[in-house]
């Protein structure tokens, strides 16, 4: 079967309601185009974001998320979906799993630091730096300017971190994901994503006292879903 038919939207594809992991499924395993459009318009937005963050390009982003979606693409049409299993995980998950290895190849491809002139000026860093204002109440222009420049050097430290410090903290702290949903995507457990966070805290705050940005901290824009319990976690996966 050709995918020619990938870009185009159908009428009913964001109207219906949502079906389950399960339906997605199954519906995929029968060769349903209408079961694709939908996964695509369900987890796109995810699936770009956290892109965005691992690549620090807006071009490399919208690119991959067209790979992510095409590994699908080729495995209904060649009747291996049935990789993908509900009882384990969700379709996000899934999906940001590929992304993942897809974005890791993409760096080291690229060898290069990477602008992030364009992606500061994105839907999705504006929001970022709405939310940290609100979280801290800033309310004038000033202070607001002063905040998003730190929050740039902030960002750029992130883009530094090692991969498996990085992608620990764009899921759980830029895109809100549990740890334990985080330690599915990266096929982990919970205590070292908790662990991860920890260290990437500890590496973004010794960055920011270097380059003498003291007014925010990593603690405060990175406080992650579960919050800075990490004993909790870790205790957790002892048990």
């Amino acid at each position: 079967m050709q995918w020619s038919w990938f870009a185009r939207k159908t009428a009913d594809s964001t109207n219906s309601p949502s079906p389950s992991d399960a339906e997605l499924a199954e519906r995929l395993r029968q060769r349903d185009e209408h079961a694709f459009l939908r996964l695509y318009d369900l987890h796109r937005s995810s699936v770009l974001r956290f892109l965005l963050h691992m690549t620090g390009s807006i071009t490399a982003a919208e690119e991959l998320t067209q790979e992510v979606f095409v590994v699908i693409l080729d495995a209904m049409c060649a009747g291996t979906v049935g990789q993908f299993d509900p009882q384990r995980g969700t379709w996000e998950g899934y999906l940001l799993g590929i992304a993942r290895n897809l974005a890791r190849a993409e760096r080291r491809k690229m060898h290069r630091v990477v602008s992030l002139e364009s992606l500061l000026e994105t839907p999705e860093w504006n929001l970022l730096l709405q939310k940290f204002c609100e979280n801290v109440q800033v309310g004038d222009v000033q202070t607001t300017l002063m905040v998003r420049s730190e929050l740039q050097a902030l960002y750029r430290a992130i883009s530094d971190l090692p991969d498996h410090y990085r992608e620990a903290v764009v899921l759980c702290s830029l895109q809100e994901k549990s740890y334990r949903d985080a330690a599915a995507i990266l096929q982990c457990s919970e205590g070292t994503v908790a662990s991860r966070m920890n260290r990437a805290k500890a590496i973004l705050a010794a960055k920011l006292r270097r380059t003498a940005q003291g007014k925010i901290s990593a603690p405060a824009i990175l406080p992650g879903k579960e919050g800075s319990d990490v004993r909790t976690a870790i205790e957790a996966n002892r048990n």
